[in-house]
């Protein structure tokens, strides 16, 4: 979620009212999480849950599979023909 469409953001102040850290990209939110705290990231961060499974169970199985690298797939090969047939 934006910042400009969140209940807890005041338009008139321009910043959020919890004063919460809402990052665009994971890295960024890395960098906000190791110098503030968890804390710091708002509740609506796509990568706060990530990255607190990180912290806080490293180890655990289900740690892994939430912050694996979800990789595109890539087209197959070959192209698709479609042909038409025009009854009368």
């Amino acid at each position: 979620m934006t910042c400009l469409k969140c209940p807890r953001y005041d338009r008139e102040a321009l910043h959020c009212r919890e004063g919460k850290a809402n990052p665009r990209n994971k890295p960024d939110s890395v960098a906000v999480a190791e110098l503030l705290g968890l804390q710091a990231l708002c509740h609506y961060n796509p990568y706060r849950d990530g990255l607190a499974l990180q912290m806080y169970f490293p180890t655990a199985e289900v740690t892994r599979r939430a912050t694996a690298k979800i990789r595109p797939r890539k087209p197959r090969g070959g192209k698709i023909t479609v042909e038409i047939e025009e009854t009368i």
